[in-house]
């Protein structure tokens, strides 16, 4: 049985409607050209990635929307991206392979959904028969109860069914009238990922650069000193409905250790987060650290072709990224905002990282996603230090990880 996405009103619903609420929740899919197009194909085949655990474990309704999203992406949007036809061709060719898959797939789902469906809606349906007949007793016996004659008051249980008209008595399950409870309709109580959380710029990419860009996009940018730091909702009550991400207890420190050479030097680290899906949970396994160049304020990442390699032959899917201020506090600069971008826009829980060794201090961060995801996809400034003006908080500190001192992180180390 799937999990069922949007509560036990959904019940009520003809199964048709709910398969259109399905669609409706896998349709926005609307390009952002700051990201390559390239890093599109490698966030398709994470989505894949993720349908495929969905399936096996029996999550159909996530399973169906990850890959009517893909389907969306892949032969309807991807060619309108400028840089698409600098995709090589033989990385174009791997999704249309993957289509191939996943049509038939997708289209068994549909079938099973619903049928799933159809059955939920006529035990819904027989629910509401039943309440309406025990409702209806109720309000015999109240009556009957409320008559000040002495042969009301002596009426037997057998003369109260008698007296009920038998057209009103539902035509139920036998099952079901003997035990009601076995079939109560309750929503899910996963936690599971609430795509309508997205706004409509929402757009699947993966794999940021971790970079200040060469490309001047607007040459008249404002000069602002790094210390002016983006606003931070300090008491997020973490209202967003997102997958709880577990991280290794000793990953922050076994990050320090490998940029313990740079820090010396005051040069910035960073490294990517990748892991597992499992029971809805997203899991860190892996942090891996790309070859790299790095300033005192900046991270340049080289040959992610490495880290795609790697984790298509271990099945990882991207879950964030880690750095360090060498020498300033914890917090999310502009340049580290869209950088965080490009992971928030595939994967919602994506996780920013943040270590301030010269103050012992490691953050966990995310953009909000209300607010904070739309700034960043309207700010036309790609590059270098800026300003953001608004009143909103733009990024919050991450509610949704549990740190778990009994997982190890597996270190890869591409430099």
């Amino acid at each position: 049985m799937s999990h069922n996405l949007t509560g036990l009103d959904n019940f009520k619903e003809k199964p048709e409607k709910r398969i259109q609420q399905l669609l409706m929740l896998s349709s926005k899919v609307e390009l952002n050209t700051s990201i390559a197009a390239r890093k599109y194909y490698r966030s398709g085949r994470e989505m894949i990635s993720m349908a495929d655990v969905y399936i096996k474990e029996n999550n159909l309704e996530q399973a169906y929307i990850l890959y009517m999203r893909f389907m969306t992406l892949f032969l309807e949007t991807i060619n309108e991206h400028p840089d698409y036809k600098n995709v090589p061709i033989e990385e174009r060719n791997l999704n249309y392979r993957a289509l191939r898959d996943v049509l038939p797939k997708t289209e068994n789902i549909k079938a099973k959904l619903l049928e799933q469906y159809s059955t939920e809606y006529e035990l819904y349906q027989e629910q509401k028969a039943l309440e309406k007949f025990k409702e209806k007793r109720e309000q015999k016996v109240l009556n009957i109860e409320k008559s000040d004659t002495p042969s009301n008051k002596n009426v037997t249980q057998e003369h109260l069914n008698s007296n009920l008209d038998d057209a009103t008595v539902p035509e139920l399950n036998n099952t079901y009238l003997n035990n009601p409870a076995s079939f109560e309709l309750r929503p899910s109580d996963h936690n599971l990922i609430n795509f309508t959380e997205l706004n409509d710029n929402t757009s699947p990419s993966n794999i940021p650069t971790h970079s200040n860009s060469k490309i001047q996009f607007n040459q008249h940018k404002p000069i602002v000193d790094r210390s002016t730091k983006p606003m931070l909702n300090k008491n997020t009550s973490s209202p967003y409905n997102l997958r709880q991400i577990i991280v290794p207890g000793n990953l922050t420190r076994r990050f320090l250790e490998q940029a313990q050479r740079n820090t010396s030097n005051n040069l910035e680290t960073c490294g990517i987060l990748a892991g597992k899906l499992s029971s809805n949970c997203l899991i860190v396994t892996h942090l891996m650290i790309p070859k790299q160049s790095g300033t005192s304020d900046s991270c340049t990442t080289m040959n992610e072709e490495d880290i795609f390699e790697f984790q298509d032959k271990q099945d990882l899917i991207t879950l964030g990224w880690i750095h360090t201020h060498p020498s300033q506090t914890s917090f999310m600069s502009s340049v580290d905002l869209h950088t965080h971008y490009s992971y928030q826009l595939m994967m919602p829980e994506a996780i920013a990282i943040v270590c301030a060794p010269k103050y012992n201090e490691s953050n966990f961060f995310f953009l909000t996603p209300y607010h904070g995801l739309q700034v960043i996809a309207d700010c036309k400034f790609f590059s270098g230090f800026h300003t953001h003006n608004t009143d909103g908080d733009i990024y919050a500190i991450a509610e949704h990880y549990v740190l778990d001192d009994s997982q190890l992180v597996n270190v890869v180390d591409f430099r």
